[in-house]
């Protein structure tokens, strides 16, 4: 069996990125098939509970890695920096096409010229990520000089702690309603504001900045693959039961509490974003190794062409043909099997024209030099 002789790639931050893509369509099971109208009383809501506050990992393992990958780089924000976007823009836009097309022609959904545009423009589709993602790597450079010109570890801490108190710290606080009877449960999110709260929205910079620290800190802070799984699995179990107590006898909802930017998402993130980069793959296949590699490569684009084959999926197929919400549990495996296998099979083909375009525009760009 050979090495893994890609030293460019990092297998571990690879598994990462293909397990938060993953997390993607298993976030909208849920979203597409019913559970958020029904009351989380029996034993199949709470396993659907439990495993609905693991898939919101998604998003914050995306953006750990960011910072693991970018915290810690010199980068000048300059025009080469800024034109970089266009590799986050074009697939997008080529995404958004296929959808549209995809639209008129399979859903024959009537459009104005007016919503073709705003599809483009107001990021629908799933694709609320990538607008976010526009202006995190804009202040990307920005975020590195601050981060870069701390003088000590213990600075380095104080800031991270610092965006966790505004974006997160909120979520364990400004959570509940004092003065109803039953003041714990979730029915309504009218909640008591006990800590501010303006600066949640920022979540994303303090996953960056936390990413940052794991990265430049990964040798003071090894673990033991067994160890770290059992500090995650700790999180987990205690998220997830306050998360089916907090909803119990009522319907599921993605409350404050329980969202991106929740305390307990954010810890159980780290928690697994450390266990799988703790892992030691001493020896893998060169093959599998370019596979997975590939693969990750190609969840970006997969995360937005994941939109099209929900429309179908569960409106057409898995909702009607099991009409017991309870039921389509269990065909969560194939429902995410085939989402997964049909988006990175758009993502290669939106690859592929991407990457055509750039070699295109080099071939007609590149100006024939001047005879002397």
């Amino acid at each position: 069996m050979k090495k893994l002789t890609a030293p460019n790639r990092n297998f571990n931050l690879d598994i990462i990125r293909i397990i938060a893509f993953l997390f993607v369509p298993s976030v909208h099971f849920f979203l597409r098939n019913g559970f958020y109208s029904n009351n989380v009383d029996n034993m199949p809501m709470y396993i659907m509970t439990f495993m609905r506050t693991l898939f919101l990992l998604c998003i914050p393992l995306f953006l750990l890695l960011t910072g693991y990958l970018q915290g810690n780089k010199k980068i000048t924000p300059d025009k080469k920096y800024f034109g970089k976007i266009s590799k986050f823009i074009i697939p997008y836009l080529i995404v958004m096409t296929i959808d549209l097309i995809f639209i008129r022609n399979v859903l024959n959904w009537e459009y104005t010229v007016k919503q073709y545009v705003e599809n483009y423009t107001s990021f629908t589709h799933y694709s609320w990520y990538v607008e976010m993602y526009i202006g995190l790597f804009l202040m990307i450079p920005f975020l590195n000089i601050l981060w870069q010109n701390l003088k000590t570890k213990k600075q380095e801490e104080t800031l991270v702690i610092v965006f966790f108190i505004l974006t997160i710290l909120p979520s364990v606080f400004n959570v509940y309603q004092f003065d109803a009877k039953d003041w714990f449960s979730a029915e309504n999110d009218t909640y008591w504001t006990l800590f501010p709260n303006w600066w949640t929205g920022f979540y994303p910079i303090a996953y960056y900045f936390t990413g940052a620290y794991l990265a430049k800190h990964k040798e003071d802070m090894k673990l033991r693959p067994i160890l770290a799984f059992l500090l995650f699995m700790f999180t987990w179990l205690m998220f997830g039961t306050y998360a089916v107590l907090r909803c119990l006898n009522t319907t599921a909802s993605i409350y404050s509490w329980t969202n991106y930017n929740s305390a307990g998402i954010y810890f159980m993130g780290v928690t697994l974003f450390f266990f799988i980069n703790s892992i030691n793959f001493k020896r893998v296949p060169n093959l599998l190794a370019r596979f997975v590699g590939k693969l990750s490569d190609l969840t970006f684009g997969a995360y937005l062409a994941s939109w099209c084959l929900d429309q179908i999926l569960y409106t057409k197929h898995i909702n009607v043909k099991i009409p017991v919400m309870e039921d389509r549990l269990a065909v969560y495996p194939l429902a995410i099997l085939l989402t997964a296998t049909t988006a990175f099979g758009v993502s290669f083909i939106v690859d592929l024209i991407y990457k055509g375009g750039q070699a295109l525009w080099r071939l007609t760009s590149d100006k024939p030099k001047k005879a002397k």
